[in-house]
């Protein structure tokens, strides 16, 4: 019996690309890694995903109805994230693991949740603090040094991915307020890479570590790859948003880490090793997350 494609199923399949992707890129910047260091992966890789969403959204770009002040807005939202939480993941991951850094970097959902409950005069709830609980419990997991793992950290690099995850969470409702002020998602997402892109290339300039770049074959081809899976992971997501709700689709994106780790068991077996430790944590943080989410909506 064949398969029902009903819209609510394309809509979650579209979302679980758009996870897998991401984490396809995060996998091809751990490869990147061994050939030059971070700054190299973050201009590089913010370049092809910058490069991408120009190219399939910018076709879409309607300015009606939107304020200049919400296109500023996004434009410095880009800088905290993706391009400075980008940045401290792709730092981190040279230390710890990407299969360590980046469930952590996917804590987001804690402290946009944490925010709320903070500023925004939104109540404990039992989904909130089963989710929270969940998270500490897979950063700790993770934080854990495993005799498994022969490869020794600093467990001070996991602030690293927790800072990214800190910009993430104070991204987030500013970019839900923010679609107030901008209703056109090609336009936000085109503001957003080009607001990340004019201050990474204003800091290259002003701190002349243009020079530093190492752009070879195998940087290029890696970090590109990884910039063009982000890319595809941002087209994918926005078009799940425009076919369905936001219920459904957060929570599937949040899955993200669950990907991570199963290919970097799969591919990175020189580079990592993926412990017991390691997957129950991400597990954890990627349920803790797939709950805040799912009932935030």
């Amino acid at each position: 019996m064949p398969f029902n494609w009903t819209p609510e199923a394309m809509v979650a399949f579209i979302s679980l690309a758009s996870a897998f992707f991401f984490a396809v890129g995060q996998i091809w910047v751990r490869i990147g890694l061994q050939y030059a260091p971070p700054l190299s992966a973050v201009a590089i890789s913010n370049a092809g995903t910058a490069l991408w969403v120009w190219l399939t959204l910018a076709p879409f770009v309607s300015f009606a109805s939107s304020s200049q002040t919400g296109i500023y807005l996004y434009m410095f939202l880009g800088v905290l994230s993706p391009l400075a939480s980008q940045a401290l993941l792709f730092a981190s991951t040279l230390q710890v693991g990407i299969s360590r850094a980046s469930p952590i970097r996917n804590t987001a959902p804690l402290f946009a949740s944490l925010l709320s409950v903070a500023f925004l005069g939104e109540r404990w709830t039992t989904a909130l603090v089963a989710g929270t609980v969940l998270i500490v419990m897979g950063g700790t997991l993770l934080g854990m040094r495993d005799s498994a793992d022969p490869h020794e950290f600093k467990r001070t690099y996991l602030i690293l991915p927790l800072i990214g995850a800190l910009l993430g969470g104070v991204s987030s409702p500013l970019r839900k307020f923010g679609f107030s002020l901008v209703p056109s998602v090609p336009l936000a997402t085109c503001a957003l890479m080009t607001g990340g892109m004019l201050a990474l290339l204003a800091y290259l300039a002003v701190t002349r570590t243009y020079k530093k770049l190492v752009m070879s074959r195998e940087t290029i081809l890696w970090f590109g790859l990884s910039g063009l899976a982000s890319g595809i992971a941002i087209t994918l997501n926005l078009a799940a948003l425009e076919g369905g709700p936001v219920v459904i689709i957060a929570p599937l994106i949040a899955t993200t880490p669950l990907f991570t780790v199963i290919l970097s068991a799969l591919y990175l077996r020189s580079y990592e090793k993926v412990t017991m430790k390691i997957a129950l944590g991400a597990t954890a943080i990627c349920l803790g997350g797939v709950i805040l989410v799912a009932f935030k909506f």
